[in-house]
């Protein structure tokens, strides 16, 4: 059956921006479950995200650890950006068909609501559930394509909340003075571009296919270009005023690496219509 844990665990590893280790098993029903966990730290001290297969039906569910309060509680402390981006990737499996099952502190709240962030977490819970899909239907890669799409998002929710450290390669030089002008600029708009939780959500929302072209990579060269996609600012980062929140929905775009590098061809960058338009007179 598609696809093996390792699998999987690779993809949403690469899609997400944080290692994570595949294992399966069968529930007391006899329904296949994936599991990943973050790569190199114990279960119990972390989480896990569990996609359970049944027959034309997935429950993405989030299993935080036996020892892991400590970063429940500092999940319940996201900032905004985390929140809104986190509420974001929820809102989108729901205008998908699927139901979700938000509870903190043992009480079921709404992902954008107040009461949701209001007292510190002691215990949060999150399943994602999505029925009348294709699955268990004999198309082993579509199968694959579905737990794997349904899976990163829940990764990609999760990941707006944990407290992590920036990647070195996301951090940008500590001023450009002598740079020439506008270099601070491509910089700083490198840095949002990449930003694991920007990425991973603005993915989990639009896919994986360029907004400008169609083209999606993996369909074209096969797994060698899995999660093989650039995530575009809309906005420049220079006319986004102090404090502003960035929403992947609205704010981010993926674009295959030649409609980016065109795009960023000019000050401010060509629209996503502007490059249509480009590609329809070819």
């Amino acid at each position: 059956m598609s696809p093996d844990p390792h699998t999987l665990a690779g993809r949403v590893s690469a899609e997400a921006g944080l290692d994570f280790e595949g294992s399966e098993g069968r529930d007391g029903e006899g329904r296949r479950w994936l599991e990943l966990h973050p790569a190199g730290h114990p279960k119990a001290n972390t989480f896990a995200i569990r996609a359970t297969v049944g027959w034309r039906r997935l429950d993405v569910q989030l299993l935080p650890g036996t020892f892991a309060g400590a970063l429940v509680e500092a999940m319940g402390a996201a900032d905004e950006t985390g929140r809104a981006t986190f509420s974001a990737v929820l809102e989108k499996c729901r205008s998908d068909g699927a139901e979700v099952d938000f509870t903190v502190n043992g009480g079921a709240v709404a992902p954008d609501g107040p009461a949701a962030w209001s007292s510190p977490w002691r215990s949060m819970g999150l399943v994602v559930r999505r029925g009348m899909l294709a699955i268990n239907e004999g198309d082993e890669e579509g199968d694959s394509r579905l737990i794997e799409r349904w899976t990163a998002r829940i990764a990609a929710a999760i990941l707006a909340l944990l407290p992590l450290e920036p990647h070195e390669e996301d951090i940008p030089e500590t001023d450009a003075e002598g740079l020439p002008e506008g270099a601070k600029t491509r910089i700083e708009v490198n840095r949002y571009e990449r930003d694991r939780r920007n990425r991973a959500a603005a993915l989990a929302i639009h896919g994986y296919a360029c907004k400008a072209c169609d083209l999606q990579l993996d369909i074209l060269y096969g797994d060698a270009a899995t999660g093989l996609i650039e995530v575009h600012h809309l906005t420049p980062v220079s006319e986004l005023g102090p404090g502003y929140i960035i929403n992947p929905r609205d704010d981010l775009a993926p674009l295959c690496p030649n409609c980016h590098s065109v795009a960023h061809r000019r000050a401010p960058p060509y629209s996503i219509e502007e490059l249509r338009a480009m590609l329809s007179r070819s």
